[in-house]
């Protein structure tokens, strides 16, 4: 079992944008939750089940880079700080063995 999770803030002008594209994401994504931080305004993480770790690299890799635009929505504009202040983490359970 793996996770990644994606963490980053959204300006507070492109909120109801950003969760239309979010929206349309979760329909089309099984494997992904999207939590609000209820303490930070704006504050989302993404929360996405079961990917390997060949497939996170593939994703971190079209998220930072400008093919992130590919994805629809406008990430750059969207996230307090640009696309750079997005961050992505891989984990997998802890093997006890």
């Amino acid at each position: 079992m793996s996770k990644i999770f994606v963490e980053y803030a959204i300006k507070s002008e492109f909120r109801a944008s950003f969760l239309i594209y979010m929206q349309g994401l979760l329909q089309r994504e099984g494997r992904l939750e999207l939590l609000e931080g209820t303490d930070q305004e704006g504050l989302y993480v993404e929360i996405w089940q079961d990917v390997t770790y060949e497939d996170y690299l593939k994703m971190k890799q079209e998220r930072l880079s400008e093919g992130a635009a590919n994805m629809g929505g406008d990430w750059d504009q969207w996230i307090k700080g640009g696309i750079q202040k997005l961050h992505m983490w891989h984990f997998s359970a802890v093997d006890f063995s």
